[in-house]
């Protein structure tokens, strides 16, 4: 992918990054306020060598020699153990050696004793007596003699006090680790969602390898009397407009529709709701579905009806069109499946269909005829050969993959579509009132 399809992503997946950041932060908020405080204080030694037979500087680099083992010290039970027995607590001496601990700082000879506690005090008192036995067990240990060694003294110069405010948990730095922790999430699994699976709501959702306009978006919608709402109407207008500049102002003689993805109630009111709306724009149309499975002839129910049968039995030589060719109430002329799709195999429909298409396609300014691959007996394979166009819908939330699949089965027919047409997705408006939206259209062999 490249930066502008990052992009993309990250803009139509913006409440999930957004979602995902803020339970982050909440999440980092949460475990910040269980978290227990924790308090530092720190007392502060200065080590010092004092003997007649050294000059001062002897001695000053004896002190900065032996002053790098000290903070080692604090960890003895020589100094621990009598702070336990001052402070009279519960604790172990594993467990204080985790509370305390010195540094010496570079090049110096302070050594600085830290201690943690619950609260303030506690550490203020644990780093002072550390400090002071600290000092204790190093007059002891450096006693010296005067022939050899100087001997070192050590002062608690900066005694600890209650710290003001609690070193640990850092409120800042885990709100900035949570927040961090949830956008990198929300972007990960936006692009997992994205590249991985796209799906089709409208002409930004195309990937690369689809290079076919999308025509128009009709999502749908019906007054209580049946019309299309006002909405809708303008969106078969908007089609309609698309569809004429694609065809230099002449709609197709013979127009054929195929869907992609799971039908849904717009996909399947389409062909009838837009074969309406080029009849509303002045041309004949003849509406053909052979998607809609026709009623065997004898099936109980079928009453042998002359509205049942249809394109079928002409084929078989039953009906002619004017039998089976009806009108209607929209005043769209309608061709059904018919009867006799049992007796006709695909082969035959496909060597004799084309010659009823064409009678059809002479009869009308406009023939739409909506099919499928595995639409029986006119299938995409069979009208393809014969459409001057093709319409492809697609159902909105289509899997992008699905688009690509279906585009690669047209052209490899020879079938290159003149566009797609997103159905059935969510509507930009109350809108509900009746709506007629006619269009002036130029036919073939029309003035």
């Amino acid at each position: 992918m490249e930066l502008n399809d990052y992009g993309r992503i990250f803009r139509r997946r913006w409440r999930l990054i957004a979602v995902s950041t803020l339970i982050g932060l909440l999440l980092a908020a949460l475990v910040t306020g269980l978290s227990g405080r924790t308090y530092e204080a720190e007392a502060n030694l200065f080590i010092r060598a004092d003997s007649d037979s050294s000059s001062s500087f002897e001695n000053s680099q004896f002190v900065l020699q032996r002053v790098k083992s000290y903070p080692e010290l604090v960890y003895s039970p020589q100094v621990l153990t009598p702070v336990l027995q001052e402070l009279d607590s519960a604790l172990t001496l594993t467990e204080l050696r985790d509370r305390v601990g010195a540094s010496n700082p570079a090049e110096t000879v302070f050594v600085d004793v830290t201690a943690t506690a619950p609260t303030p005090e506690e550490a203020a008192t644990l780093a002072n007596l550390v400090a002071e036995n600290l000092r204790d067990v190093i007059r002891q240990l450096e006693g010296g003699d005067t022939a050899r060694n100087a001997a070192v003294e050590a002062f608690v110069t900066v005694p600890a006090v209650a710290p003001a405010s609690a070193t640990s948990p850092n409120t800042a730095l885990n709100l900035a680790m949570g927040l961090l922790a949830g956008l990198s999430l929300g972007l990960i699994a936006a692009l997992l969602l994205g590249s991985g699976y796209r799906r089709i709501r409208g002409d930004g959702d195309l990937p690369r390898s689809v290079d076919v306009e999308v025509l128009g978006s009709v999502a749908g919608g019906v007054t209580t009397r049946g019309g299309l709402s006002q909405e809708t109407a303008l969106q078969y207008r908007e089609l309609m407009t698309a569809l004429l500049t694609r065809r230099g102002g002449q709609l197709p003689k013979l127009l054929m529709v195929t869907a992609v993805g799971r039908p849904n109630e717009t996909s399947n009111a389409f062909s009838h709701q837009f074969a309406s709306f080029i009849g509303d724009s002045g041309a004949r149309t003849c509406l053909l579905d052979a998607t809609t499975p026709g009623t065997p002839s004898g099936d109980p129910g079928s009453g042998g009806s002359a509205r049942e049968i249809g394109f079928t039995d002409v084929l078989v030589g039953d009906a002619t069109l004017n039998d089976v060719v009806s009108v209607s109430d929209a005043g769209v002329h309608q061709l059904p499946i018919g009867t006799s799709t049992e007796r006709i195999s695909h082969s035959r429909a496909a060597r004799q269909g084309a010659s009823i298409l064409k009678e059809i396609d002479d009869a009308f300014d406009v023939t739409l005829v909506r099919t499928s691959y595995d639409s029986h007996p006119l299938t995409t394979w069979t009208v393809a050969p014969v459409a001057e166009a093709t319409l492809v819908l697609v159902s909105h939330g289509t899997a992008s993959a699905d688009v690509e699949d279906a585009l690669r089965e047209l052209r490899a027919i020879g079938v290159e579509p003149l566009g797609m047409v997103v159905v059935g997705g969510p509507r930009r408006s109350g809108g509900r009132t009746r709506g007629r939206a006619h269009l002036v259209v130029r036919t073939p062999g029309r003035a």
